[in-house]
């Protein structure tokens, strides 16, 4: 890693304060756990939310008594690629799926503990990744092929046809066939084990259909700030989008198009290029003081790109960039914090992700 970059491998820096008397108007002190790229690896989640004592002991409903949390995921929950996992190795096929039933089931269960629960304010952030974003793109095939003209399709090819002529056989428009090359683009980056842990294309598409699609449409979002930290899947190479995520949502629809891909795909900030991998030159120190000023922001913690780790979040730049991509390593850490809220310290705007298309 190029030494621009400061990578060191500690434990992060605390925000908490020394032990003082909580005056009347100051809120509490608030637990923030910011959990990487998960890729299916459902038994990890539930490892580190139970770590952290997010779970009723011995079930998946959110424990009460945390009632001042920022539980933010950064990103990628779906597509595993046969990296190391977590939990029993017959489980991995519905690793995914369970994942994203797992967190709309705590949206749901949140917003009702905030609404009856006097004092609670424990909040779910679901940073959108780049293979979410994929495999809702690839959901779109479904606008003009049946489910059982794709399987036979997908079928075709795995018995080596040549995808040209295997495609051409579909007989689709240009359109058409650039929206099935993106979904044979998310399906072997492994969208093929999502659809496995549905048990098929059918339930696969009739989850994305229903009420599952609808919910993360809605609530995957680009970024959220909390404790004046950025927290998104990655940060953009390009500086025309160092702004307050606040803008970023605002953009017309080919500006917002444009900034979501930078904020899903950019690794330039650890010295890649995203389009060929080859490697770049990292961001210096005074590039990242640049983004840091245009974003409004103290810091950034994304995930996307893995790096050199030892189960612990990679800190970089002084403590001011934070890597979190832990996956295909059990046993790694959760980035947890405590911090004291000020006003204007968060910020969690939302625009629903099939816009910008």
């Amino acid at each position: 890693m190029d030494s621009t970059t400061e990578v060191t491998k500690a434990d992060p820096p605390s925000d908490e304060k020394p032990a003082t008397e909580t005056s009347e108007a100051e809120a509490p002190m608030r637990t923030l756990v910011a959990i990487g790229d998960l890729h299916g690896d459902y038994y990890r989640l539930v490892r580190l939310m139970r770590e952290s004592d997010l779970l009723l002991p011995g079930t998946y409903a959110w424990n009460p008594q945390q009632n001042q949390v920022d539980l933010i995921l950064i990103g990628d929950y779906v597509d595993w690629r046969n990296e190391p996992l977590e939990g029993p190795d017959d489980e991995w096929p519905r690793g995914s799926r369970k994942i994203l039933e797992l967190l709309y089931a705590l949206h749901r269960e949140l917003e009702q503990l905030r609404l009856t629960v006097p004092g609670f304010k424990s909040n779910l952030y679901t940073i959108l990744g780049n293979h979410d974003e994929m495999m809702l793109e690839a959901h779109q095939i479904f606008s003009f092929l049946e489910v059982e003209r794709l399987d036979e399709f997908l079928t075709n090819m795995g018995h080596s046809i040549q995808v040209k002529h295997a495609i051409q056989a579909l007989g689709l428009g240009p359109g058409q066939v650039e929206r099935v090359l993106k979904f044979l683009n998310w399906y072997v980056q492994g969208g093929q084990a999502t659809i496995q842990g549905y048990e098929g294309l059918a339930k696969w598409k009739e989850e994305m259909d229903g009420e599952m699609g609808a919910f993360l449409r809605q609530y995957l979002r680009l970024g959220v700030v909390v404790n004046n930290r950025l927290f998104a899947h990655t940060v953009p190479d390009y500086r025309e989008f160092w702004r307050p995520i606040e803008e970023i949502v605002a953009l017309p629809e080919s500006g917002y198009r444009r900034a979501k891909e930078a904020f899903l795909w950019s690794r330039k900030v650890w010295g890649f290029d995203y389009c060929t991998g080859s490697r770049t030159a990292p961001f210096s120190s005074e590039e990242i003081d640049e983004m840091l000023l245009g974003m409004a922001v103290e810091g950034l913690v994304v995930g996307h790109t893995p790096l050199p780790h030892d189960g612990k979040p990679v800190i970089a730049h002084g403590g001011r960039v934070i890597n979190i991509d832990l996956h295909a390593y059990p046993g790694s850490e959760a980035l947890i914090q405590t911090y004291q809220p000020t006003e204007n310290a968060s910020s969690a705007p939302l625009r629903d992700v099939s816009l910008g298309r």
